[in-house]
């Protein structure tokens, strides 16, 4: 598969813009907005950003068709990888870069690890929700699912950033 195939068919970014202005105004502020992306890409946090949307890509091209581990693993849907790509550009550039995850389910999962019995992981499955479960020590856990149209829900932040909060 060639990358041109690749760029048109799984952009590696979502659109951020959903204004359908047609203005010389609302044109001016479109390129303003691609012009601040393609410099925030030229970064070290923008490169980090590049390397978890390679992974995403990587994820969904290995996993898109049934029983893609052996064991009858439903296909990541182009909708997951969509929503995912998503949820990852709304992910604040402070935190720590997740690991991404195929789910036997269809779902992609993002996991933050810290160390023993110190993990939080959000999944999505293209039905804007966010499903989380998170282990903070022993007896401390939290589990549950968020609505995820627009803005990644506080609580989803609040718990990675309860993960590592000396890094923050």
């Amino acid at each position: 598969m060639s990358i041109a195939h690749i760029h048109l068919n799984y952009p590696l970014t979502t659109a951020t813009s959903s204004s359908y202005g047609v203005s010389d105004e609302s044109h001016s502020l479109r390129d303003a907005i691609k012009d601040i992306q393609r410099r925030h890409s030229e970064t070290a946090s923008g490169q980090r950003i590049s390397q978890i949307r390679c992974a995403l890509l990587e994820v969904f091209l290995d996993c898109r068709k049934p029983n893609w581990d052996g064991y009858d693993a439903k296909p990541i849907s182009e909708k997951t990888y969509f929503e995912a790509a998503k949820l990852l550009e709304r992910l604040p550039s402070d935190l720590p870069p997740p690991e991404i995850a195929p789910e036997p389910t269809g779902d992609i999962a993002f996991e933050w690890y810290k160390e023993n019995q110190y993990t939080f992981v959000i999944s999505v499955s293209g039905v804007n929700a966010i499903a989380y479960a998170g282990i903070f020590g022993p007896g401390n856990e939290i589990h549950g699912t968020e609505n995820f149209t627009e803005s990644i829900p506080r609580i989803i932040i609040e718990n990675i950033q309860r993960l590592f909060p000396s890094e923050i």
